[in-house]
């Protein structure tokens, strides 16, 4: 197996599972709507992540909580392998819960290359696609969860990054009104932030200016409807790309794959 595939089980809607085995990969600063957790099987990349950059390695283990900025591009044209797991915000809230309030809103990095937890994350990888019952791949996350995330900080120990007022409104919007043409003159009267100096304190606070994260979520979007069987071309219209080019463009820089195939992993 080469390339990007995906897999989905339509008895538990909560994940989605990516694999990756190619030479030839780079991705745009981009953000997941869910949690995401990640193994490195082969290669070298680096990580990019809240202004940050890591040198990731075999056996690291990535979480990364919802609407965290990112960028994974590997090293040199190494072989570069690796697998994602994409999980459900409720599901993953309703573990939290269930662990006392356990904190899962910073990103991790960490080597397992203890033999149990990277086997563990494996197993999981393993069962996600294959034809394994619905409780067995559910028991396998549940696993992962246990092993790999026990004894990170607590909610209480989380020193949370504070998003100026007026920003996050801006934000806000954009989560409101991503699919319209939206102006900084709307992006002003929403926030009160003069419109000359929103894109650059955008920028600072999120990574990303105000356009490129409205594109984010855009094609977040896009790949839930894509899940739904509807048609490509409707779909780059109702998202907001001005034709099939330039969203099957913009899909694939996010995501490193194109929309069509994208589609077919269901």
């Amino acid at each position: 197996m080469s390339g990007i595939q995906f897999y989905r089980d339509k008895n538990l809607p909560f994940f989605e599972l990516k694999i990756c085995n190619t030479s030839e990969m780079s991705y745009k600063k981009h953000a997941h709507e869910e949690y995401s957790i990640g193994i490195v099987d082969q290669g070298r990349s680096y990580f990019w992540y809240e202004g940050k950059v890591d040198e990731i390695y075999p056996k690291t283990m990535v979480f990364l909580p919802p609407d965290l900025i990112h960028a994974c591009n590997p090293v040199n044209q190494d072989l570069w392998k690796y697998k994602m797991l994409f999980i459900n915000q409720d599901w993953v809230q309703g573990f939290m819960k269930s662990k006392g309030s356990f904190a899962l809103n910073n990103p991790i990095i960490k080597d397992v290359s203890v033999y149990k937890t990277f086997q563990t994350i494996n197993n999981m990888m393993k069962s996600l696609k294959s034809n394994v019952s619905p409780l067995k791949k559910e028991a396998s996350i549940l696993a992962v969860f246990e092993q790999s995330l026990s004894g990170e900080k607590r909610i209480g120990d989380i020193k949370y990054k504070k998003e100026h007022p007026k920003l996050k409104m801006i934000r806000e919007y954009l989560h409101s009104y991503f699919l319209e043409k939206v102006t900084l003159d709307q992006l002003e009267q929403a926030s009160g932030l003069n419109k000359f100096h929103i894109i650059r304190s955008f920028k600072e606070t999120f990574k990303v200016p105000p356009h490129t994260y409205q594109t984010l979520l855009r094609v977040n979007y896009a790949k839930k409807e894509l899940c739904k069987h509807r048609q490509m071309a409707e779909v780059a219209n109702e998202a907001g790309f001005y034709d099939q080019s330039h969203f099957i463009k913009v899909f694939k820089g996010y995501t490193g794959i194109t929309p069509d195939k994208y589609q077919k992993f269901m």
